[in-house]
């Protein structure tokens, strides 16, 4: 299966050797080795020229292809998007969507090494306790670290308690603030840092798990 309008992708950039984050968009058009997709402005500061890998489902198959961006266009949102749209695509208040053009290069190969890559958690629904609320929304996750809505202000290198599911119960520990954004509503985007045995393989299973159901999700769209 090529990809096709409506299609999604995720965008992978900053490669490291502890985490790859994957950065959702939705394909609107598709010519040759050209495509165009909608993603939020806020996760994609890149400027033409800038290489990059598209990673997308192909039949049964998680693959990846090199690619080029060549221009990035603000535009207004041509029709409402569906709930599982926004979910998948992980906008919030802040969001604010523009359109990359991006050329192919290559064909596409198996995508391989996904153990680190960041899950986007929103189609999901999840809420872990953090700090002193029981049911904060869990934004995304990756074997090293989540992200949270919370309505409680905390300071950036400050230690939080908080509660993962486990393969065996729930596992109490701490998790470490590296970054924090505020949203329009007042409330707080936190991004932590597991440490300790316990946070550390209750996060790595759950991000792996919640990776397995990302790829395999059938999404259905609107007809046109």
């Amino acid at each position: 299966m090529s990809l096709e309008t409506d299609n999604f992708i995720y965008l992978q950039r900053d490669v490291t050797v502890t985490r790859t984050d994957l950065l959702p968009g939705r394909v609107l058009w598709v010519d040759g080795a050209m495509i165009a997709a909608e993603v939020d402005v806020a996760t994609f500061p890149d400027a033409a020229g800038k290489k990059l890998t598209i990673l997308f489902e192909d039949g049964r198959r998680f693959v990846m292809q090199e690619a080029v961006v060549e221009g990035v266009i603000d535009h207004e949102a041509v029709d409402e998007r569906s709930y599982d749209e926004q979910s998948r695509m992980n906008f919030d208040q802040d969001s604010r969507p523009v359109v990359v053009t991006l050329k192919r290069i290559g064909d596409p190969v198996l995508a391989e090494s996904r153990e680190c890559y960041r899950v986007r958690t929103v189609p999901f629904n999840m809420t872990v306790s953090f700090g002193g609320c029981p049911e904060c929304a869990l934004t995304d996750i990756s074997q090293t670290g989540f992200a949270v809505v919370s309505d409680e202000s905390f300071e950036p290198n400050s230690a939080v308690e908080a509660v993962l599911p486990g393969k065996d119960g729930l596992v109490e520990g701490h998790v470490r603030i590296q970054s924090v954004r505020k949203l329009r509503n007042g409330r707080f985007r936190y991004g932590v840092a597991v440490f300790g045995p316990g946070m550390q393989n209750a996060c790595a299973s759950l991000a792996t798990e919640l990776q397995r159901q990302m790829i395999r999700r059938k999404v259905t769209v609107r007809g046109s």
